[in-house]
């Protein structure tokens, strides 16, 4: 597979960019997985890397497991807004240490075999080439150095894809990775590898509202099958077209057949968990 071009990435950042200011209040399951992933965690003596930091409320966490921490991201609208927002934080001033970075998890700013800690959560599904970015994060890593990578696998938005199958045949939602594509890159990096999965679960009053949720993570950017972004209008699927009131009415009908439970839209977020360590 080969990664996204250039102005693809620079599209995902832009996006991410615009929902600096609504994550926090917005990202709820977001941060339940953060934690769950930062609980995989050890405590070490040196140098950790937090890659797609976001806002950074997790780095501020993840900070008090190592030395010195390089909170990374590749939306720099993101990164002014972590900045910002924790430079204040007079607890981790004292003992912590976070110097932001803008950066590529494919290409990543950083000297090999310098890091002691690897961190990532819900950042590297954007990233199209699993090979190429396990390699990046092998050759950033000590010996004996950690990783715990959380990434949205297949079978996540699975409600929200089914109820679309109803209405047209395009595809509206991203078709993620396995956990076993993800085990294997790691593999073939020669990392010891666990793989945990576990799914999460929004629940939502109406389809715009569940929109919204996604809206205001940043998260609607779509990938097409063939690993490229769908520009506005353009390709057989369409994805960002504008919908029509109709077609989310439709979509609604659908949706709360199948999958309503008192009253609420289920929507499932499926996460693997990887646990590697570099031999």
């Amino acid at each position: 597979m080969i990664s996204l071009p250039v102005n693809y990435k620079i599209r995902i950042a832009k996006q991410f960019s615009r929902a600096a200011h609504t994550y926090n209040t917005a990202a709820d399951v977001q941060l339940d997985i953060a934690f769950d992933g930062l609980n995989l965690l050890p405590n070490v003596n040196g140098l950790g890397l937090d890659i797609g930091c976001g806002t950074g409320r997790i780095s501020q966490q993840l900070a008090k497991k190592c030395n010195r921490l390089f909170a990374m991201d590749l939306a720099f609208g993101m990164l002014e807004y972590a900045q910002k927002n924790n430079a204040s934080d007079d607890d981790l001033a004292k003992s912590q240490f976070i110097q932001w970075l803008q950066g590529d998890a494919e290409h990543l700013p950083l000297a090999s075999e310098s890091i002691d800690l690897v961190f990532s959560s819900m950042a590297l599904q954007w990233c199209k080439d699993e090979t190429k970015v396990l390699s990046e994060i092998s050759r950033v890593m000590k010996p004996q150095a950690t990783a715990v990578l959380a990434i949205m696998c297949a079978g996540s938005f699975y409600e929200l894809n089914d109820s679309w199958l109803e209405i047209d045949e395009q595809r509206h939602t991203n078709d993620f990775k396995t956990a076993d594509n993800w085990r294997q890159a790691a593999a073939e990096q020669g990392l010891l590898v666990s793989v945990n999965n576990k799914q999460y679960v929004t629940w939502h009053q109406n389809v715009r509202e569940l929109f919204g949720s996604i809206k205001s993570i940043g998260a609607n950017v779509v990938l097409s099958v063939n690993s490229e972004l769908v520009a506005p209008g353009k390709g057989r699927h369409k994805i960002n077209k504008p919908l029509s009131r109709d077609t989310i009415k439709n979509l609604e009908v659908t949706y709360k057949h199948k999958y309503s439970k008192s009253s609420q839209l289920p929507l499932t977020y499926e996460v693997c968990f990887l646990q590697c360590i570099k031999p």
